[in-house]
């Protein structure tokens, strides 16, 4: 009896050990945390006509962007950080401009996400554990960790406080913020759990013109994936009618009313209970305005 007690003494504290040796190494396991969707590249044939589409159409107001490896960029600009970004290749020499020269043999529209968070070097840790394999780059002003494999990057800016002028985040359509991005699918369950794999929570179900859609949050943003199969009057709206991926943005506005007055009323723009659509056909995207 008391070599059996002895053992079951010896048992239990091993179990204490050992249980205590995963607790702590578990909270060890690096947890990376998504802020927001910071920003969407887009990718357009012509700036210029694009810029005067979205100031003389959208009334949104634009920042001009400047040359740098082999693209040249504006940009769209929100009060809270946020921004929509679009890009036109200038030299396919250079890896930035081949990337963005390579998605317009495609077609014109957003590229990937860009998600900020709370520390690149945790996200690399991550990655690292996961044996996913990426590429980080390090400059004064963010870094940059992206896995391969996946149109999703993530930054970390160095002054997490920085914030765009006044001038550049006032818009006549009273635009506040990025609030959410909507990508086509071939496979929803496919996408929800590549997405997961980098930390996106679920985020419950919705609908835009009646076309089903699960929601993904990346910090306090929103990630719609729609099944492609089921969006084809969706997809009637876009020049690309095999469309997947990046095809539309949620912009949060003062006023619903007052984006409605200023938005052309043509068959490009849809006005629901809750949100105005606006779709623009050229670049695959649409802008969902909600308060």
């Amino acid at each position: 009896m008391a070599t059996r007690n002895i053992a079951q003494k010896f048992l239990l504290q091993f179990i204490l050990v050992f249980t205590a040796g995963l607790s702590n190494g578990l909270a060890q396991l690096p947890h990376p945390a998504l802020t927001s969707i910071d920003h969407v590249p887009v990718v357009v044939y012509d700036l210029h006509v694009t810029s005067k589409l979205l100031t003389d159409v959208l009334h949104f107001k634009i920042k001009a962007g400047r040359e740098h490896e082999g693209i040249k960029n504006c940009f769209i600009k929100f009060e809270d950080g946020t921004y929509l970004e679009f890009i036109t290749p200038t030299d396919r020499t250079t890896a930035t401009g081949r990337y963005y020269t390579n998605a317009l043999k495609h077609r014109q529209g957003g590229t990937a996400l860009a998600v900020a968070v709370r520390s690149a070097d945790t996200m690399t840790d991550y990655l690292k554990l996961k044996s996913i394999a990426f590429e980080r780059e390090d400059n004064p002003i963010w870094r940059t960790v992206s896995p391969k494999g996946i149109d999703l990057f993530f930054i970390d800016y160095r002054n997490k406080s920085w914030k765009d002028t006044e001038i550049n985040t006032t818009h006549p359509n009273g635009a506040l913020s990025l609030k959410s991005t909507y990508l086509l699918s071939s496979n929803i369950n496919t996408d929800s759990n590549r997405y997961s794999l980098y930390k996106f929570q679920p985020g419950g179900n919705g609908s835009i013109l009646t076309i089903p859609y699960q929601t993904l949050t990346a910090g306090n943003s929103y990630l719609h994936l729609i099944e492609g199969s089921k969006a084809k009057t969706l997809l009637r709206k876009f020049t690309t009618t095999r469309l997947t991926g990046i095809c539309g943005f949620e912009i949060k506005v003062r006023s619903l009313s007052d984006i409605n007055t200023l938005l052309p009323k043509t068959a490009d723009t849809f006005i629901e209970h809750g949100k105005t659509i606006y779709f623009v056909q050229e670049l695959n995207v649409f802008f969902l305005f909600s308060e």
